[in-house]
């Protein structure tokens, strides 16, 4: 039977697509990224292009274990209305640093209520692709599960990925915060957002601007029943980076440890 693998979109637009530059790019950004020490169960990243936002994520790549054999990869879908959770249907996804191998166990969550494969949704979407130069740049031996969120009941979604995890685990959360506001009003509300995750406040995040609302919610669900600690690791905007501090978009590096 044919291989499915996941073509790399965005590769040579989002991020670089010449690997021995790409690898240089991630080590450095990771290079001035400081570690924590600590057992990091999971992290919020941000999904802009690494030119934006490629320090910020590198906060929390720096935290995962280089003995991770498995990664929840949980995106959001930018271009299609997503009910439910779109999973990640392939053998592979591919990078400019080599194939990543897909978990079997997508399989068997393609079986659970509101989890399916809905490629006009996948097509093109970033939020999930941006994040796997880092991890095949940081881990070895390792699977993947790709889920792309959309409105779920998060309780439903938590309970779902808790079935699936173990201490060779983490749990990826790829997400944006606020787009396009002045730059203070930007650091305003992303600071309600970030407030609300850390303090493990569920109850706020409808409130918040935050493009991957179900999923935040889903990881703040296991950190409730897992009793992990979250620490915010970084926070910039784009504001920051380029200086046009007119319409920014806010990232964050979030870890979630016990």
């Amino acid at each position: 039977m044919k291989e499915k693998i996941r073509k790399a979109v965005f590769s040579g637009g989002w991020y670089n697509g010449n690997p021995k530059e790409l690898t240089a790019e991630i080590k450095e950004y990771l290079d001035q990224a400081k570690h924590i020490n600590k057992n990091v169960r999971a992290v919020i990243v941000p999904h802009a292009g690494y030119m934006f936002s490629g320090q910020v994520a590198a906060h929390s790549y720096k935290q995962i274990s280089p003995d991770t054999k498995k990664v929840f990869v949980l995106g959001t879908s930018h271009r299609y209305y997503l009910q439910g959770v779109c999973v990640g249907d392939y053998d592979y996804l591919e990078t400019p640093l080599g194939r990543i191998k897909v978990s079997k166990d997508v399989k068997i969550i393609l079986k659970e209520k509101h989890f399916s494969f809905i490629p006009e949704a996948d097509k093109n979407e970033h939020s999930i692709e941006i994040e796997l130069p880092f991890l095949k740049h940081i881990l070895v031996d390792f699977e993947i599960i790709p889920l792309l969120v959309g409105s779920i009941n998060y309780k439903e979604l938590a309970g779902v990925i808790g079935n699936y995890i173990d201490d060779k685990t983490v749990i990826v959360v790829s997400v944006d915060l606020s787009h396009f506001h002045s730059y203070h009003e930007a650091k305003r509300l992303d600071e309600f957002t970030i407030n609300a995750i850390t303090s493990l406040n569920t109850d706020k995040i409808p409130d918040a601007e935050i493009d991957s609302p179900y999923a935040v919610l889903g990881v703040m669900e296991l950190a409730k029943l897992n009793n992990w600690n979250v620490k915010l690791l970084e926070y910039k905007n784009s504001g920051d980076i380029t200086g046009d501090l007119s319409r920014v978009v806010g990232y964050a590096s979030i870890a979630f440890f016990n």
